[in-house]
């Protein structure tokens, strides 16, 4: 599991870390020299009952919230920082609105400095703290008081995280691996070393993978969680990859370690569900540049929204970018005003490679529903497609994608992957009609050739040899010695008898 801190610059985030885990969190020089968090920084918890936790270091600054969202993506619990002194302040609400843009599903608001607070002011910070959260999509706990330096409140802290980590909804290890980096560096011995979260699917020493949005072949040489050597990292945890045949100068953070056989793509272009902020100074129209914030990667995109999305609203829009990333669908991603910079909302992503035709939106397109949402997506992907990139493009596990496909009878899985059942029933209509046109242009000829038929039936050989197969085996068409003609047809001669006749007698001629 994943713990992050969030919260406004100065209230004790790097205190309380190094607090819980006895590790120091001013990595940097400059962070030491400026006495602030500038960079993501990591520790291992280890929680009462046995279990370890990677805890994810943000910094407070509003200097570094480009820094603070990347090290926010894939959080599982987030500890709300909020000095007991000070309050509520400017970024705790803008980390707050990232957290929940993010979909991080539980928090516990920590009120730090409780030393330096009368009971009084802390009781009334406690209340304005638990009712300001009580509105929020993260499942807050209550204001938890603590004071670093006396150690005051720790242990019902380390007990109230792994009570919330219990609820967390473990993540799926059957799902495809990624791994959004956020560090890369290189180690004498050990080559190449990329670190990050694994936001799922799970990955072993010899895997091979995919590096995006370069397109570069790893394989994974060694495994560290936590400092200790493995042979296996599972979804949720922090780990750092040993990677062979990439250079350490390739490998940036926002780039992604993919499973190698699965059809991952890099793309510039998202069609997207958006939540602007009620805060937002203003509307979001057409063209507008923002910028991107998805997994650890940042880029500049233009919304192109179906209508304009006003302060509060919601609405559906396409995003394209100036730059690739990687992306599934369900993924969750933060949008910041391009200048002045700051936090204006953030959104799922429903399709991650849409087509180029910005009004193919199916109404069913994000719903919750995941056989609706999946028959979506092959509406506008016709023909068809996978198992492996339907998965990916819903963001759900390959067996879930086969076992919901697999039954329903609006689809049918081909040699090529899955099509719409409705698809399948034009390619026969067209067929037929084909037929029948070729018999009344060609009435002496037996039949039709059958790949002179597939090729006028529908482009992609797989949905015209199972539209024509359908036909034969209902009995509507005979197929054979490479023609086909419509059951019943049989070749005539144009004239009849009469034509015939008078060919007879310009051969006995």
């Amino acid at each position: 599991m994943i713990i992050g801190t969030a919260g406004h610059i100065d209230h004790g985030k790097s205190a309380l870390v190094e607090a819980l885990t006895g590790q120091r969190m001013d990595r940097l020089r400059e962070e030491r020299d400026r006495g602030i968090t500038i960079d993501l920084n990591f520790a291992p918890l280890r929680l009462p009952g046995g279990g370890i936790a990677g805890v994810v270091d943000v910094p407070g600054h509003e200097d570094f919230v480009r820094t603070m969202v990347a090290g926010a993506a894939g959080m599982d619990l987030v500890l709300l920082v909020i000095a007991a002194d000070e309050g509520i302040m400017p970024q705790t609400r803008e980390h707050l609105a990232i957290v929940e843009a993010l979909g991080v599903p539980r928090g516990i608001p920590v009120l730090t400095k409780a030393d330096l607070a009368d009971p009084d002011w802390l009781a009334l910070v406690q209340d304005e703290v638990d009712e300001w959260l009580a509105e929020s999509s993260v499942a807050f706990g209550k204001a938890l008081a603590v004071s670093t330096p006396s150690g005051i409140g720790l242990d019902q802290l380390r007990v109230a995280v792994e009570h919330e980590a219990a609820l967390v909804r473990p993540r799926d290890s059957a799902a495809s691996f990624r791994l959004p980096i956020d560090r890369a560096f290189s180690v004498a011995g050990a080559g190449t070393v990329a670190t990050g979260s694994v936001w799922s699917g799970s990955v072993a020493v010899g895997d091979h993978l995919r590096l995006l949005p370069s397109d570069e072949s790893a394989r994974v040489r060694t495994i560290e969680i936590h400092g200790e050597r493995c042979q296996r990292a599972l979804p949720g945890c922090r780990a750092a990859l040993g990677l062979a045949n990439v250079d350490r100068q390739s490998v940036r953070r926002g780039d992604v370690l993919v499973d190698a056989r699965l059809p991952w793509e890099p793309t510039l272009a998202l069609d997207v569900r958006i939540h602007l902020l009620d805060d937002a100074p203003r509307p979001l129209t057409s063209r507008t540049r923002v910028h991107l914030h998805l997994g650890t990667t940042e880029v500049v995109a233009r919304v192109l929204p179906r209508a304009t999305i006003q302060p509060g609203g919601i609405g559906l829009a396409r995003l394209t970018c100036e730059s690739q990333l990687v992306a599934q669908g369900g993924d969750r991603f933060v949008i910041r005003s391009y200048s002045p910079v700051s936090t204006i909302g953030g959104g799922v992503v429903l399709d991650p490679m849409p087509p180029r035709r910005r009004a193919a939106w199916p109404e069913q397109l994000g719903s919750s529903n995941r056989a609706d949402h999946l028959l979506a997506l092959l509406l506008r992907h016709p023909p068809g497609a996978s198992t492996e990139s339907l998965a990916l493009r819903a963001g759900l596990p390959i067996e879930e994608v086969a076992a919901v496909l697999g039954g329903d009878d609006r689809v049918r899985e081909l040699s090529a992957g899955w099509v719409l059942a409705e698809l399948l029933a034009e390619a026969r209509a067209r067929g037929l009609d084909l037929l029948a046109r070729y018999h009344a242009d060609h009435p002496s000829f037996p039949g039709m050739p059958v790949e002179t038929l597939r090729r006028g039936i529908y482009r992609a050989a797989s949905v015209a040899e199972a539209a024509v197969t359908d036909l034969a085996e209902a009995g509507a068409i005979v197929v054979e010695a490479g023609t086909a003609c419509l059951l019943g047809f049989e070749p005539r001669i144009p004239g009849g008898a009469a034509a015939v006749d008078r060919v007879l007698e310009l051969v006995r001629a």
